[in-house]
């Protein structure tokens, strides 16, 4: 049983063949996924999508290449959406200097006003940071008690060392499975088994088997397996361990998705 932390399955690259994916990712054994509502439009179309499935939870939140697009009323628009049954989570949020898609101090000034919202509301983070380690770490320091998954893992140890002294899990895409990524498999090899959590990113960043080719949820499994082989324990182990930390991260609402999507014949 497996959870796939991170998924856009309510993107148009799925449109064609959306429940075909669904059934692949189940027979891959993938009860639960986190549906990321990473602007207000997504914030529609993941719930959409949850509500005519079983074994899916959503976040929402606004992403930093979208920061441009927050307005005075944005916060109480977030936070109505938290508030709905199924959301289980503020993401993805962060800080993008890589592609600069917006003003770097728009997207501070929204980060924090993002994450404020979450330590108010009890609920945790996603993530997202590109070329801002320093910076988004430093943010997340003056929240105290804040929790959450540094998105598509792809730093180093020391990163890892202090994401985690800040109390968060690692989320494991398929990153760790590219040849060149030496320090993602050292990171994940030496951090807490109960700190990582299992993603896909669907439908960006497959695992090197699909390199190149649309990403999907089933494909957590090939994740799982090079993280396995990583950590020394087994396959089921790993897949339960991670299932787990799913849960304690994201709550109840996601346990109680799944059991729906384990009581629905494929």
């Amino acid at each position: 049983m497996l959870v796939d932390t991170h998924v856009h399955l309510d993107l148009e690259q799925f449109d064609a063949d959306r429940a075909d994916v669904i059934d692949r990712a189940r027979a891959a054994g993938v009860q639960g996924m986190v549906l990321i509502g990473f602007e207000e439009r997504r914030w529609t179309s993941t719930a959409a999508l949850c509500a005519s499935q079983v074994g899916m939870v959503r976040s929402a939140g606004v992403h930093p290449n979208s920061a441009s697009s927050w307005h005075a009323g944005s916060r109480a628009l977030l936070a109505e959406q938290l508030a709905m049954e199924g959301v289980v989570a503020v993401g993805e949020i962060g800080l993008d200097f890589y592609r600069d898609s917006a003003d770097r101090d728009v997207q501070r000034a929204v980060f924090i006003e993002q994450v404020a919202l979450a330590r108010d509301l009890d609920l945790p983070v996603i993530i997202h940071q590109r070329a801002a380690e320093g910076e988004v770490l430093d943010v997340l320091d003056r929240f105290a008690s804040l929790r959450g998954v540094m998105h598509c893992f792809s730093g180093d140890r020391e990163y890892a060392e202090r994401c985690l002294a800040l109390g968060f899990h690692l989320g494991v895409g398929g990153v760790v499975t590219f040849p060149k990524s030496h320090d993602v498999r050292e990171a994940v090899q030496t951090a807490p088994l109960d700190r990582l959590l299992l993603e896909t990113d669907a439908p960006f960043l497959a695992p090197q088997a699909w390199r190149g080719k649309r990403n999907e949820p089933a494909y957590v499994a090939n994740v799982a397996e090079c993280v396995s082989a990583l950590v020394g324990v087994p396959f089921t182990e790993l897949a339960e361990r991670t299932t787990s930390n799913a849960i304690e991260v994201f709550g109840p609402a996601l346990s109680e998705a799944m059991a729906h999507s384990m009581n629905t014949p494929s």
